[in-house]
């Protein structure tokens, strides 16, 4: 059991019942006063998908989310993994806007969110789109 400081992205901690959680957000937030700590659970006995009253801290499957006051959990494990590729989760409601997203038997390809027109874009290399083989009127192949 500790404070706000003592808790970092990616560890693993025991709830009070037992329960063991992997904290996903460490912070402040809009839905009650005071210091929070977000956490993602193996099962579905949490209250949320990562948000509260319409305010995203991260981001589970539904009733996989739960946030508890640092004084209620403890530290298991204090290493941090690597992301997952789901949303990247906030720290004191700051959080990165870098998402990753993977097509099946796909390379992991990275993006960035544009804040000024809230598109994606790649920071990976484009691809060379094909060309089109035969001649094309009008867009339709002759045969």
């Amino acid at each position: 059991m500790g404070d706000l400081s003592d808790f970092q992205l990616g560890q693993t901690v025991e709830l009070q019942d037992g329960q063991t959680a992997t904290v996903q957000f460490v912070g402040q937030t809009q839905f009650a006063a005071g210091g929070w700590i977000g956490v993602v659970l193996d099962n579905a006995t949490g209250k949320n998908d990562g948000s509260v009253q319409g305010e995203r801290y991260f981001d589970c499957p539904p009733s996989h989310g739960m946030f508890v006051r640092p004084t209620a959990i403890k530290i298991l494990d204090q290493s941090t993994p690597k992301a997952n590729g789901r949303i990247q989760p906030k720290v004191n409601g700051e959080g990165p806007t870098k998402r990753q997203s993977v097509a099946p038997g796909r390379l992991r390809r990275q993006s960035v969110m544009d804040a000024a027109t809230a598109r994606r874009q790649s920071i990976n290399a484009g691809s060379p789109t094909p060309s089109l083989k035969g001649p094309h009127i009008g867009g339709a192949s002759r045969v």
